[in-house]
């Protein structure tokens, strides 16, 4: 495959030449491996956001290794896997590991087809490790592991622990750089979740390891650069600035849909009338289906608030009315939306197109059930400690829990910050973490969803916002 047809393929880019953009989350990454002490980073994106590109340019070009240091970076691609379980994950562990020590001329795991339970593959891979680091044949060891989310249906809290206890063994040297869907919080959540049947014990200590970094859109700058470079290998049309802003406003930011409407726009050059270029090509990426599979695919993993707002703003509604955590989170968080001309709007022109049809297909029975949801609100007794929720179920609060709630119903559709709740609720010698549980703790009471609340509302480097309109 020559060059040009492999930059505008949907494959992931496995050459430096081909990998595109993401500067600030390579010097977000740089910054946080080169530290004396490495640190272990979640790299999570949506669908075709470019996540897997990502991670393997930061094993091809071994992304924060120091200058004159020595260093194994080992690629883990857990889609190639052919069963997805505990076994098979350790195996194909020590399987890369392998090739990664082989390739620097070190010595391997042998004999690693004997060992026949996840404990013998964690043990042998464990002391594999420590050699390597307590012999100092290496300054950085660091394991690049994609697609952790095809895990979470077997992996156990086992599993989980022993990838916590590499981790924090050999912290001075070691680090994960784990790329999901979801975050290793939400992911692990679930795991707990299934063996414990205990809500309240909801994350695992090994997503508590980690720092996190969402992927999102291409910086404008970055999405020009990619269709200057198609530009430069098209040998049959060439593009000019009013080609790069039509696609710009037709397929945005998104790498993925971005080099689809740079291939329709290609052939359109070549096929259709001058005059009739924008539109054919507007029309040949509406109705692609690997562009409606993709909104699709994005729509349907958003919550059924989320979609409500996306949805408004693909239809024109004033945002003003839209809660501004949930738009910050389509922004910078999920990147479905961006500001444009003064309003947020779907990232791209074809992705706006679908999302209208798609909130179009909701039955009106559907449509009530929504608008019942949205109007559902709990009722806090205070006399009883206790709050009714929309279903009728009765929860009581323990004192905290109480004194928690009081002050947020108190300051309702406000941020209150940590600072605040700190002063308020807890008083002095208090650290940020112990907001941090009551919340969790608060949610798992009140929350249809903890993992996607409705009511207490995460307000990013401030504090939280309670939704709430007393009955």
């Amino acid at each position: 495959m020559n060059n040009r047809s492999s930059f505008l393929s949907r494959d992931p880019a496995w050459s430096a030449n081909l990998f595109f953009g993401r500067q600030n989350a390579l010097n977000w990454i740089e910054d946080k491996l080169g530290r004396d002490t490495p640190q272990n980073c979640n790299i999570t994106a949506e669908p075709r956001q470019g996540k897997t590109s990502f991670l393997h340019h930061i094993y091809e070009q071994k992304i924060g290794l120091r200058d004159g240091a020595k260093g194994l970076y080992v690629w883990v691609r857990l889609v190639e896997l052919s069963d997805f379980d505990s076994l098979s994950f350790w195996r194909f562990m020590i399987e890369r590991f392998n090739t990664a020590v082989s390739k620097a001329g070190l010595e391997p795991i042998e004999d690693i087809d004997d060992l026949t339970s996840p404990n013998e593959l964690f043990d042998e891979l464990d002391e594999a490790v420590e050699m390597l680091v307590e012999d100092g044949q290496l300054d950085l060891v660091v394991f690049v592991i994609d697609d952790f989310d095809v895990l979470i249906p077997t992996l156990t809290s086992r599993d989980l622990d022993w990838l916590r206890a590499i981790a924090n063994r050999y912290r001075e040297t070691m680090a994960f750089v784990i790329g999901s869907t979801d975050s290793l919080v939400s992911l692990t959540e679930q795991i707990v979740r299934r063996e414990s049947g205990d809500s309240s014990q909801a994350i695992s200590p090994f997503a508590n390891f980690f720092h996190n970094v969402s992927l999102g859109l291409l910086a404008q700058s970055e999405a020009i650069a990619l269709c200057e470079c198609a530009n430069d290998l098209e040998t049959a049309v060439s593009l000019n600035e009013d080609d790069i802003q039509f696609l710009l406003q037709e397929a945005g930011r998104h790498p993925d849909l971005l080099k689809m409407g740079l291939g329709h726009l290609i052939s359109a050059k070549q096929l259709s009338d001058p005059d009739e270029i924008y539109e054919d090509t507007s029309g040949d990426l509406r109705f692609d289906d690997q562009v409606k599979g993709l909104s699709r695919q994005l729509f349907d993993r958003l919550s059924a608030e989320e979609k409500s707002v996306i949805s408004a703003l693909a239809k024109g509604e004033d945002e003003g009315e839209v809660d501004r955590i949930l738009l910050n989170r389509l922004k910078r968080h999920v990147g479905l939306i961006e500001k444009r001309n003064g309003r947020m709007v779907p990232f791209a022109d074809s992705f706006n197109y679908w999302i209208t049809r798609f909130s179009n297909e909701q039955t009106p029975q559907q449509a009530e059930q929504l608008q019942a949801e949205e109007e559902e609100m709990f009722e806090y007794i205070q006399e009883q400690r206790t709050v009714k929720l929309a279903n009728g179920t009765m929860v009581r609060l323990t004192p905290l829990e109480n004194r928690l709630l009081v002050y947020f119903i108190d300051h309702a559709n406000q941020v209150c910050t940590i600072g605040d709740l700190l002063k308020n609720v807890w008083g002095p010698n208090k650290s940020r973490a112990v907001v941090e549980k009551a919340v969790n703790r608060l949610r798992t009471k009140i929350e249809t969803d903890p993992k996607r609340p409705r009511y207490i509302l995460s307000a990013r480097g401030e504090g939280y916002l309670l939704r709430y309109e007393a009955a």
